[in-house]
């Protein structure tokens, strides 16, 4: 290092001339001390500091180097200590620590995370040292670094898009830094184009993000709703704005028609002749592509005689009638001929949703029908099973027709699942007449009947099927022993065996009758018929509590508690016994295991 400066030879050389006097003229001549050198080291120095930009925008990586110089005198050496403070007394640490080495005169100090406008503008301080050898002397220089507003963009996104009439909505904002800016904006962003829950379009951002909940959604327009967002800004990134196009289609619905008197079944329904009668169709969205929300607009009635498309008119001569609330109707005061089969449909019309269309036969002369059902012939409490039914013609039919339409069946029992002691609905009529509703989550243990009604359609008459008694029983159990080293383990090494018990048709850890309870027995023996004790007992209650493992308890054998008594391995023998409980049979299991040398 010192061969390198111009200056330790020369002070070598003038020391040498007061001892050699013809030299010394020559030497004296020869040698110039520079201007601040005093006579020589340590050497004046001067420190520059520069900066990436003179102007950083928040966040963008920050960068200042300082440069010494020793004119005439070489390169320094040693260190620059920076010190980045804010006006608002904050301090910055260099990336690299604020103490860095000068490589050939020069030290950086890089903050890449970038500095905040809140805090600007920052001193930046550099102070230099000889930590080498002291040849040259210690110096500073600081610069003020201006740090300016981050750019910023705001993008809004549709969590659904399109949607449809009344199908809740949610749209985010999410605002960046503008490159080469970083860090996470803060602030407000104002919706506009709709109304966001809680009546308040102004949101705060969070991790960047603003969000606006539209829980009512949006109701169907020719156009797209433009949806903008406006970000307000903060101490250190600018505002901006972005807009969204929603587009929203109209929504499914459901048209249901009910007559004011007789009887029906299904969609087939009876009215007494000449008896004043009158038809309320009853229109909602449908909800099976998310959309909600009441229709308004009217329902066009027809009353229609087979064959023929015109209608019969509804009181006051008009048939299209404006709803209300969500219902219209049409009311035939001087009733229906007798002995004739009508269609009777309401057809919707309301913006923002799709047309929907309601129907139900008022019909005579049907073709009468038979029913049976059956069940497994075996069913555990909690099992899911299915309830089937057919439905025949009556005998002596020779048409081409089949019946269709719905069976209702019920499971009834009073320990039942279900509501009012019952679980079931309608299930539709399919290929050969059959019809079958799956019980799901099952019933508890104990009798239970169960029954099926043939609802009949516009060619059939509905039907009873016979009830039947049904018993639910116990679900059966396996129990299955587990051990970490797959039965293996070591002399006197600590042992966990693990029993877990399953139900297995399916039913354990059903929301019906949860997991196993009970008790789980572990008996743990030596080759010589010797009793091992697990931890806590050898009788284990299975877990009831919320964050336990469902159906699994574990003995834990403590270290010398299973030994190698006769290398070059000992057996013990494992059994569990699960005790079963109201809902769950009895099981058991085995294992053997096997103990074997600890290793040396």
């Amino acid at each position: 290092m010192g061969m390198n400066r111009l200056h330790r030879p020369l002070r070598t050389l003038a020391a040498s001339a007061a001892l050699v006097a013809s030299a010394s003229a020559l030497l004296v001549g020869a040698l110039v001390v520079p201007a601040g050198a005093a006579g020589g080291a340590p050497y004046t120095t001067k420190v520059s500091v520069t900066s990436n930009a003179q102007n950083l925008p928040t966040g963008a990586p920050a960068s200042f180097t300082a440069k010494v110089s020793a004119i005439g005198h070489g390169v320094p050496g040693g260190q620059v200590t920076f010190t980045v403070s804010g006006a608002d007394s904050s301090s910055v640490t260099c990336d690299a620590g604020n103490v860095v080495p000068l490589v050939s005169g020069a030290a950086t100090c890089s903050v890449a995370a970038g500095l905040l406008a809140a805090s600007g503008p920052f001193m930046v301080l550099a102070q230099y040292a000889d930590t080498l050898d002291s040849t040259y002397q210690s110096s500073s220089a600081s610069r003020t670094q201006n740090v300016v507003l981050a750019g910023t963009s705001t993008t809004v996104t549709s969590a659904t898009d399109p949607s449809v009439t009344g199908e809740p909505l949610s749209f985010t904002a999410a605002v960046a830094p503008s490159a080469p800016a970083t860090g996470s904006p803060t602030g407000t962003v104002t919706f506009s184009g709709l109304t966001c829950d809680g009546g308040s379009n102004t949101v705060n951002v969070a991790g960047g993000l603003a969000q606006c909940v539209v829980s009512a959604g949006l109701v169907s327009q020719t156009g797209t709703y433009a949806v903008a967002a406006a970000y307000s800004g903060d101490a250190n990134y600018s505002a901006s704005a972005g807009t969204a196009h929603q587009s929203v289609k109209p929504a499914a619905t459901t048209v249901s028609l009910v007559p004011s008197t007789g009887t029906c079944t299904g969609d087939i329904c009876s009215s007494g002749q000449g008896t004043s009668i009158s038809f309320t169709a009853t229109a909602q969205a449908a909800g099976t592509d998310g959309g909600t929300g009441t229709p308004t607009g009217t329902i066009t009635f027809a009353i229609t005689k087979p064959g023929t498309s015109a209608s019969l008119p509804c009181d006051g001569g008009t048939n299209v009638v404006a709803l209300t609330g969500g219902a219209a109707t049409c009311t035939m005061s001087a009733g229906l001929p007798a002995i004739i089969y009508y269609k009777v449909t309401a057809t919707l019309s309301a913006a923002g949703y799709q047309s929907g269309v309601g129907s139900i036969f008022e019909n005579s002369a049907l073709v009468a029908t038979n029913i049976t059902t059956s069940v497994p012939k075996t069913i555990g409490t909690g099992e899911t099973f299915d309830v089937t039914a057919v439905v025949t013609p009556a005998t002596g039919y020779t048409g081409s027709n089949l019946p269709t339409g719905y069976v209702n069946i019920l499971v009834c029992g009073n320990n039942s699942n279900g509501n009012d002691g019952c679980q079931g609905g309608a299930a539709p009529v399919g290929t050969g007449g059959v019809a079958t509703l799956t019980i799901g989550g099952g019933e508890y243990l104990g009798d239970y009947t169960y029954r099926a009604v043939y609802t009949g359609d516009s060619n059939f008459y509905s039907s009873t099927a016979k009830t039947r008694l049904i018993t639910i029983e116990k679900s059966p159990t396996t129990t299955a022993l587990t051990e970490p080293g797959g039965f293996y383990s070591t002399d006197g090494a600590a042992v966990a065996i693990t029993a877990t018990v399953a139900a297995t048709n399916g039913a354990a850890g059903s929301t019906l009758i949860g997991p196993p309870t009970g008790n789980v027995t572990f008996t743990i023996t030596d080759p010589n018929g010797n009793a091992v004790t697990c931890t806590g007992g050898n009788v284990v209650p299975l877990p009831t509590s919320p964050g336990e493992v469902e159906g699994s308890v574990t003995c834990i054998l403590p270290p010398d508690t299973l030994t190698d008594s006769t290398p070059p391995l000992t057996k013990y023998t494992v059994a569990v016994n699960y005790s079963g409980d109201s809902d769950y049979v009895a099981s058991n299991g085995r294992a053997v295991q096997f103990v074997v040398p600890a290793a040396t």
